[in-house]
């Protein structure tokens, strides 16, 4: 072999392994792995945010359909999604929510899917991620009653809740589709505001009366907008007479339409803005005697039995230790409030359930846990009656070690909420309470879970952004 062939061998020799390199990654692209495919796998964003798309890529190895569920780190059930999954890559989008559209608190949670292909085979897999937070988002817009008075009535407004400080837009449309109002409000306070309008368009003019659409929304997060009818009148009627009301509360039996009807009856209550405070019922028609017990105000319903002059002959529950009495009240401290037309609530004690009507439907029932009296504190009975929600006060408040979260108020004090949680690393905790459900547990309030449950498309969560101001809540004794 001459020395110019040797050489040009060598050089044949030293570019062999470049050549093959080139090869397979030629071979790579033009048939590309299957390992892929051969396996289900799950994948999304290290971080995700509420109320921001997102996409939950799944490799599936063939056809089939797939269960998908959302736990925390202590195994709560937030979310179950079911797809129909083709073979290869499956693209779902989601926002980051919960079942029922719950923002989910910043912390460490998983997905589970579960397989079943067309050939009987069930595989899974899961997949741990992070929720930083919400995009700043208009969580709920509930106003205070479908109608609109430009003279008299109560003031008219709606009850806004953000996720994070942002500027929210309010746009009022006529019949015809035009913009007949429009309004920026910046809301920075994180337990919510209320907005109030009195159909003033400027310091002149007032919206004439008729039939408006009314849309909210986060101008920061347009998407999620919440619209609502609204109808104008221009002079509200005038209050009703105190009179004998009939029962304000059902019988066990009544059917759901007797129910609703006593539901949509007009509430007498004491007339005084703080819900908090009590007022003296009294054994006869005269002040100064020794009361027999106290009521609260503005949200708790009496069943007036007569009048006798200038007093009212009235049953009601008594704050003290929940008992049912009858007494005596001044007819002029009384008023009387509509009930919203939409919705109503009933609570069982015996049977310890919530159970929520949607114009005049039985729409689902939960486990919940009512007062729990121990000895000294007769204080936490959960008072009988029927009541009308208050303005939501807040996301969520701390009492004896335990957060709870969404509460509404219906009896001065006293809240339907979620079940309490205890800080577990960066998880929370809320299996003490959650295991009570069913059974008397509570300090008074009314505990309801924030998570799935069967059969019911109702949490606490769907109750706080759904039940407006002035809903009707019946607590049935036991």
């Amino acid at each position: 072999m001459t020395g110019g062939q040797c050489e040009t061998r060598q050089k044949m020799f030293r570019c062999i392994p470049g050549i093959f390199v080139l090869f397979l990654f030629i071979l790579f692209i033009c048939f590309p792995a299957t390992a892929e495919t051969t396996e289900l796998s799950i994948s999304l964003p290290e971080t995700v945010r509420g109320y921001t798309p997102c996409e939950i890529v799944i490799r599936s190895p063939a056809e089939g359909e797939a269960e998908l569920k959302l736990f925390d780190m202590t195994q709560n059930l937030w979310l179950v999604r079911k797809e129909q999954l083709k073979e290869g890559e499956n693209i779902l989008p989601w926002d980051g929510l919960g079942e029922y559209g719950e923002r989910m608190f910043a912390g460490p949670y998983r997905f589970v899917v579960k397989l079943k292909t067309a050939d009987g085979k069930e595989l899974a897999k899961e997949k741990k991620f992070n929720i930083s937070g919400t995009t700043e988002t208009l969580v709920y817009a509930l106003p205070s009653s479908e109608i609109l008075y430009l003279e008299g009535g109560d003031k008219w407004f709606v009850e806004c809740y953000v996720s994070a400080k942002c500027l929210v837009a309010m746009e009022v449309k006529d019949s015809k589709g035009e913009t007949v109002y429009f309004r920026d409000e910046s809301i920075r306070d994180p337990d919510g505001i209320s907005l109030y309008w009195n159909g003033a368009l400027d310091s002149r003019r007032k919206i004439a009366p008729g039939e408006y659409t009314v849309r909210m929304w986060s101008k920061l997060n347009p998407d999620y907008d919440h619209t609502f009818p609204l109808t104008v009148k221009e002079k509200a009627p005038e209050k009703p007479a105190i009179q004998a009301t009939g029962p304000v509360m059902p019988e066990r039996g009544m059917s759901d339409e007797e129910i609703w009807e006593i539901m949509m009856k007009p509430s007498v209550v004491i007339n005084d803005n703080g819900t908090f405070r009590r007022f003296n019922l009294y054994g006869v028609p005269k002040t100064g005697t020794r009361p027999i017990g106290t009521l609260r105000c503005a949200l708790q319903g009496l069943e007036i039995l007569e009048t006798e002059g200038a007093w009212a002959h009235v049953r009601a529950a008594r704050h003290e230790d929940g008992q049912m009495m009858e007494g005596y009240y001044l007819l002029k401290s009384l008023t009387v409030y509509e009930p919203n037309p939409h919705y109503g609530v009933l609570i069982d004690k015996k049977e310890q359930t919530l159970t929520v009507f949607e114009d005049g439907k039985r729409i689902g029932t939960v486990p919940v846990s009512t007062g729990l009296v121990t000895p000294g504190n007769t204080y936490r009975e959960t008072p009988a009656g029927a009541f009308l929600t208050d303005v939501h006060t807040g996301a969520s408040f701390a009492q004896e070690g335990y957060r709870y979260e969404y509460p509404l108020r219906y009896d001065g004090g006293n809240y339907i909420h979620g079940v309490g949680y205890v800080r577990n690393g960066r998880s929370r905790d809320y299996s003490t309470n959650q295991q009570q459900l069913g059974k008397k547990a509570s300090h008074g309030c009314t505990r309801v879970s924030l998570f799935l449950q069967e059969d019911s498309p109702i949490n606490m969560y769907w109750l706080w952004i759904h039940l407006p101001y002035h809903t009707r809540i019946i607590v049935l004794d036991d």
